[in-house]
């Protein structure tokens, strides 16, 4: 008898619970449905943004710096920079296709280029704009941004992207290398 009685004040509380909820709904429902329409919206336009207009927009980067890549490769640096009349530049790319992976690439490719050709100060604008999850990358563009304050002397500025740089991505690559440029302008 006991069993049957504590079942039964059990189903009772569950049975009033699940009473307060559907009254809950019932008197919010707009409210619930604008929400979960609402992140509906967002979830939507955040899958459109990323696959139907970033993700193709991201392949034709790509094309565009398959080109300007080789003549990187190549040290034709200023080439590769403004591109020619068969392919667009680094710089262009850079620009048309910013908010791109590859867009982002070509800032770094132009940034390096930069900083071979000797126009520093352009190295460094661009390459401090350059944005990305590779974390070596994004270390060898501070590490870039300091070798070109180095050359216009100013060998703080250097000093503090080298530290940057080692604070990004510790590694037995560049670690080592960037601890010498450190140690080189501070003595």
């Amino acid at each position: 008898m006991k069993k049957t009685n504590s079942t039964e004040k059990q189903l009772a509380n569950l049975e009033e619970g699940l009473s307060k909820t559907e009254q809950f709904i019932e008197d919010n429902s707009k409210i619930l449905f604008s929400i979960i329409g609402g992140l509906i919206l967002v979830f939507i336009a955040y899958y459109g943004y990323n696959n139907l207009y970033k993700g193709p927009l991201n392949k034709k980067a790509q094309k565009h710096l398959f080109i300007a890549e080789q003549y990187f490769e190549k040290d034709s640096f200023q080439t590769a920079l403004e591109g020619n009349n068969k392919f667009d530049g680094l710089i262009s790319i850079s620009e048309q296709y910013s908010n791109t992976q590859s867009g982002q690439l070509a800032k770094y490719y132009a940034g390096i280029s930069y900083l071979n050709i000797g126009e520093y100060e352009n190295a460094i604008k661009i390459l401090d704009e350059y944005k990305s999850d590779d974390l070596l990358l994004l270390s060898i563009a501070q590490i870039a941004i300091g070798d070109a304050f180095a050359q216009i002397n100013q060998t703080s500025e250097a000093i503090d992207y080298y530290q940057k740089a080692i604070q990004i991505e510790t590694n037995l690559l560049t670690t080592p290398i960037t601890l010498m440029k450190c140690l080189n302008y501070m003595s």
